[in-house]
């Protein structure tokens, strides 16, 4: 027991963050018609990423704080699929227009990673900042995949921080620009900007609704059941189609590419990527500790941004939800390890996670949905985030020299991702508006 309890500094140090974090609390700015939010999960990182620039973290501790990212970001996994279950008959309903038009999320792979190969000579982490728009289930996708200390995901991590402080400001521009052009019909238009985040999309309805106020019911609903179709399928969409096709594109790109030598830059060093999920005893001792403290975590971090907003939820309040979203983790993982056994060719685990939490809240299916959905929605998303990315934080230091060599490149990749990801949503919704006689 004293051994699986010698890192008890990551964890107290995850916690401090957090609560710091979250009573700073999201901070908005504006510049005349655009604006754009901090959240509390930006500052964990940064705070993380200058004490590990100041040498306050030790080396070796930043090096046993990543395995704990990949396994919080599980929770976030159950998390974003809990949303799926109760809106199934929307999806349905929405018509093929803005189904199909998701699929415009390829446009991220089409225009940012040629940008990201053949201009900067980027390694693996074009994959992470290409492959989406780096939102919340994007990490949750590169996590479980390659992990968060990989260079897919600094990818990711660098694509988030750009969307973060630069991706509103972005689209309120570059939306303008393109409803100015008169190319696309605001529906389609409408349909593109629920592909980003909250803040993504404030910016870029704003943008559209200034150019067509008569219209603007219609493209705000067209806006907002987009945005929840995205919710829905992202995760699905960044884990079966997007990443696998980036992984395909940069592997096409880099063969023969003097620039690379077997699939990395001309000199850079391969990191080693972070083993599975497997049925250890120790491993799993850890995993669940892990877990457990992020629940903790979790609800002291909801508690203190619910009662900002006035209306509180007790940590008291939030467990049976995180017991839920807890035990979605831990059967998906149990489903995973055991279909690895007679299968080494496996879905990630967290598409097996996801599935129980979509199978327990779908309403008139599952006995427990109304309970699920109730509980669960207690707990936010954002709050949840942040004592993952504390963890991020902790050992972001590590990589900070990386961090320095491509953080031009991935700021100007993941803008390119940003502009990928809305025009090629708003095409495909054109050419479907069309195609149907919407339009």
């Amino acid at each position: 027991m004293k051994e699986h309890m010698a890192d008890w500094r990551i964890h107290a140090l995850a916690f401090v963050l957090t609560v710091i974090a979250e009573f700073i609390g999201t901070k908005k700015f504006s510049f005349g018609p655009l604006s754009f939010s901090l959240f509390p999960m930006l500052y964990v990182l940064i705070l993380g990423a200058i004490l590990g620039i100041a040498k306050m973290i030790p080396q070796k501790m930043m090096t046993e704080a990543s395995p704990y990212i990949g396994i919080s970001v599980m929770m976030l996994t159950a998390k974003i699929a809990s949303t799926i279950g109760p809106n199934l008959g929307a999806v349905v309903k929405a018509g093929p227009a803005l189904i199909l038009q998701e699929f415009g999320n390829l446009g991220t792979a089409v225009l940012a990673l040629p940008i990201a190969v053949f201009v900067f000579h980027m390694g693996r982490a074009a994959i992470g900042t290409s492959f989406s728009i780096s939102r919340e289930s994007s990490l949750a996708v590169v996590a479980d995949k390659y992990g968060l200390d990989s260079d897919e995901g600094i990818g990711v991590m660098g694509g988030y921080i750009t969307g973060t402080v630069f991706g509103t400001m972005f689209n309120g521009i570059f939306v303008s620009l393109l409803c100015s052009l008169n190319i696309f019909h605001p529906y389609a238009l409408g349909m593109a900007c629920g592909t980003g985040s909250a803040s993504m999309l404030s910016a870029s309805l704003a943008a559209v609704v200034e150019a067509y106020p008569d219209m603007e019911a219609e493209i705000t609903a067209y806006a907002a059941t987009s945005n929840m179709l995205s919710s829905v399928d992202g995760l699905y969409m960044s884990l079966f189609i997007a990443l696998p096709m980036c992984e395909f594109m940069y592997k096409l790109f880099t063969k023969n590419n003097r620039h690379y030598k077997d699939g990395l830059p001309i000199g850079a060093k391969v990191k080693v990527k972070a083993a599975g999920i497997h049925m250890d005893a120790a491993v799993w001792f850890k995993r669940i500790k892990c877990l457990v403290l992020v629940c903790i975590f979790a609800s002291i971090g909801n508690f203190i941004s619910t009662s900002k907003a006035g209306n509180p939820v007790t940590p008291l309040e939030a467990v049976p939800g995180l017991v839920l979203l807890l035990l979605c983790t831990l059967v998906g993982c149990i489903i995973y390890e055991l279909i690895n056994k007679v299968s080494p060719k496996n879905l990630p685990a967290i598409a097996y996670i996801s599935f129980i939490a979509i199978l327990i809240t779908i309403p008139g299916v599952s006995p427990i949905a109304d309970y699920a959905i109730e509980q669960i929605g207690k707990i936010g998303l954002l709050p949840l985030c942040t004592p993952i990315l504390a963890y991020a934080g902790i050992s972001i230091g590590k990589d900070v020299d990386t961090f320095k060599k491509q953080g031009f490149a991935i700021v100007v990749v993941a803008i390119f991702t940003f502009a990928g990801t809305f025009l090629g949503s708003t095409i495909i919704a054109q050419l479907i508006l069309k195609m149907t006689g919407v339009i």
